[in-house]
């Protein structure tokens, strides 16, 4: 859907609803680039790295060896003392220096955003931010919470502008069950998708169905 994958460099947003993936999604891109050879950092603004490790393993039998890549330094897990982008924008740093780390999630900036007393200083500051990050030798991902988990109610927000590009995950309604659903909403860098895809959160990782309709 990406032909060939998010650009190196480029800086996207996650977008869902809760139940929707992205957490799952996040760690699936540390992990398998962990395991190619790029060091990955994930910056988690609510859960901790115990927490995190263990709903992993309990719900992928994937990430059977993510001690391991701990271990060895190719896959970090922190959670800032600070609820602020400054303090995310200086952890990025630290460990791109310390642990040449390529890949990068931020979970979540809705977090970072009710920390703001007001929306255009977040507006300012994510400005901010995203220059910085563009000076930085390193891909992120970084999870924000949508207002809905339906499609046709879905807001454009800020990072819809700003991000390089927006993958949007929805938790659809069809009939009596729900059906998980991606877009590739934008990427610079790269002639994407544009096709609503299904999707599935198995034990061996995340499944893109793409080519098949959402039924």
């Amino acid at each position: 859907m990406l032909n060939g994958g998010i650009p190196v460099g480029r800086h996207v947003a996650l977008y869902g609803g809760p139940g929707a993936g992205k957490t799952s999604f996040c760690f699936e891109y540390l992990y398998q680039g962990a395991k190619m050879g790029e060091n990955g950092l994930y910056i988690s603004l609510e859960e901790t790295q115990e927490d995190i490790i263990e709903n992993m393993k309990n719900s992928f039998t994937l990430f059977t060896d993510t001690s391991q890549l701990i271990a060895e330094r190719k896959l970090e897990i922190v959670k800032p003392e600070k609820l602020n982008l400054e303090e995310v924008a200086n952890l990025l740093e630290d460990r791109i220096t310390s642990n040449n780390i390529k890949r990068a999630a931020i979970d979540s900036a809705t977090m970072i955003r009710l920390s703001f007393s007001s929306e255009i200083e977040y507006r300012q500051t994510l400005f901010e931010f995203l220059s910085l990050l563009r000076n930085l030798d390193v891909t992120t991902i970084t999870t924000v919470e949508a207002s809905t988990a339906k499609r046709e109610l879905m807001e454009y927000d800020i990072e819809h502008f700003v991000m390089d590009g927006i993958v949007n995950l929805y938790n659809l309604d069809r009939e009596d069950r729900r059906v998980r659903a991606l877009e590739i909403f934008k990427m610079r860098g790269t002639d994407h998708s544009r096709d609503l895809v299904p999707f599935k959160v198995t034990p061996s990782g995340i499944k893109v169905y793409v080519g098949e309709k959402v039924f």
